[in-house]
This record gives structure tokens, sequence and C-alpha cells, in this order.
């Protein structure tokens, strides 16, 4: 049953039977897939400060959004791309694809690095309120090792792409994780 109808979200609410014979009403938050770019220039990385209403503040990411009905993740990927950060991709290689929230949404999102883009305009969505940022690559790794930047995609990203570069140096003196059995 559709408990709610948004702009973007579904909430459903649906009585199942789990693996175990348990019956639940579970309730989920049905998303359309959405694309981040992780874009690199030079020796820097342009991130994004959006202010997010759901928040009521700003946050620093990277260029992301909803893939569109009729569109493919890449197209999608470069649309956002040139929309919030006035980027043009000259090629995105996807590096990930993932569940975000598992636990009550259907939202996959792909991840993108887009290397070297050229400068195009900006054009972003009367409802998007961006300011543009560069930070220098290496600097950006650290923070989202360090657990500074609060985005998980944006972190996610730049550790991929730090541990393929061969730029991953995690230093932190973070407590270690248990480990796994």
């Amino acid at each position: 049953m559709r408990a709610y109808v948004g702009r973007r979200v579904v909430v459903e609410v649906e009585r199942q039977s789990l693996p175990n014979g348990t019956l639940m009403d579970v309730e989920r938050v049905v998303f359309p897939r959405v694309v981040t770019v992780l874009p690199i220039v030079g020796g820097t990385v342009v991130l994004i400060r959006q202010y997010r209403p759901a928040l009521g503040r700003y946050v620093v990411e990277l260029p992301s959004g909803v893939v569109e009905d009729g569109e493919d993740e890449e197209e999608a990927a470069a649309r956002e791309l040139e929309e919030e950060a006035g980027l043009r991709a000259r090629h995105l290689e996807k590096v990930f694809e993932g569940v975000v929230s598992p636990g009550y949404s259907t939202e996959v999102a792909s991840i993108y690095v887009a290397v070297d883009p050229e400068e195009a305009e900006a054009r972003p969505e009367t409802h998007e309120v961006i300011e543009r940022l560069r930070v220098p690559l290496d600097e950006a790794v650290r923070r989202a090792a360090e657990g500074g930047l609060e985005d998980m995609r944006a972190s996610l990203a730049l550790l991929i792409y730090a541990a393929r570069t061969g730029r991953l140096r995690v230093t932190t003196s973070a407590p270690s994780p248990p480990s796994c059995p």
C-alpha cells in the first residue's frame, strides 16, 4: 500500500513474511537510482557545498542526482557534473554501485570519476543552492580518511580513487575497528 507519494519519494507499507517466518509490516521508501561524480582537475577535486533543506544546512559533497526516466546512468552523471559543478566530462569511469540505506530504502547509487573535465557553465536547478569548492586532492583524501567529510558518497568516492591511484595513506589516530571473524 502506498502511504505517501511525494515529488521524488514514495513510501510504501507492505506486510511481508521474513525468511524466518516472522510477519512484519515493512515500511519502504522507494527512491530512484542516483549517480555521484568525483571530478579530478589536475591535483584538485571539485566539491560542492550545497544547501540541503531536509537537514536545514549546507553539506560539502560531490555533484550528485537522480537518473531521470529514459536516461542512462552515464548520461545522468555527465548532466549532474555540468549542472552542479560547471564541468563537462571527457570520460566517466564507474567505480562503485551499491545500496544506500537498505534498512528502509530502495535507493541504489553509482559513483563515477571524471578526470580533467572541461570547464562549462553550471546550470543548477532552481531549488539547488550550490557553491563550488576546489580542494587539493591529497587534502580531500585525508579529510575523507579521517572522517572529516560527512557525506558518505563523497568519502567513499575519494577513498576508492585514492586506493586505486596509490594515494591512500591513512595516518589517523582513530581507534582501529574490531577484527572480523
